[in-house]
């Protein structure tokens, strides 16, 4: 059994996730709503502790729009750990999802290391949401977000790309291989179009 009364809380946190969530498509709610039925299907399939890693999608990216000098994860286990223990959660139940907060993020800068079977679940979770068709389109949304111009996309797109294979769980393996064509023709295909557009941009000239 959920030692805690798992329903209220994670409504409370559902609702706490759509109010600070920022208000674009590229990190907005429906964002936190696809990590999270990611992050419950894989829970199933690899045994996981699923209150976990659902209450721990709708909090990730919380921090998001609310950090200052630190990076958005830092911020999110913060706002997670003091929300979750006024909903009543013991210190170790907070840790466990806060820990997977901590650890979802991919960039070198401030990866850490997921230690615990939710931690990696939810690192694939999100994971996920950055290939496939979705993860293609979110290129487009994070540039038009930073302002930032083509070849911005292009190299996110192959990034993207190549985190095909970095994936810590079984089932979160499987899914990023079935979307490993898509992502790969889309790849391809930019480039292409881009060539073609700056080799017109030359010779007009």
């Amino acid at each position: 059994m959920v030692p805690f009364a798992f329903e209220k809380v994670i409504l409370e946190c559902k609702e706490y996730s759509q109010n600070m969530s920022p208000k674009d498509l590229h990190h907005g709610f429906e964002h936190c709503l696809r990590v999270k039925n990611y992050a419950v299907e894989i829970a199933k399939r690899e045994n996981a502790d699923f209150w976990v890693v659902e209450l721990a999608a709708y909090l990730h990216d919380v921090g998001r729009g609310h950090e200052k000098t630190e990076y958005h994860t830092t911020t999110s286990a913060k706002l997670a750990n003091s929300l979750l223990r006024k909903l009543g959660l013991t210190e170790k139940e907070t840790q466990r999802v806060v820990h997977c907060i901590e650890t979802h993020s991919r960039k070198k800068l401030h990866r850490q290391k997921p230690q615990t079977i939710e931690a990696k679940v939810l690192y694939d979770a999100d994971g996920l949401e950055m290939i496939g068709a979705v993860g293609m389109l979110r290129t487009g949304l994070s540039a038009q977000v930073q302002n930032k111009d083509w070849k911005h996309i292009l190299k996110k797109a192959k990034w993207r790309l190549k985190i095909k294979n970095d994936f810590l769980t079984s089932s979160g393996k499987k899914i990023a291989k079935r979307r490993e064509k898509l992502v790969t023709i889309f790849v391809h295909q930019l480039e292409t179009e881009l060539d073609k557009t700056q080799q017109q941009k030359t010779i007009k000239l």
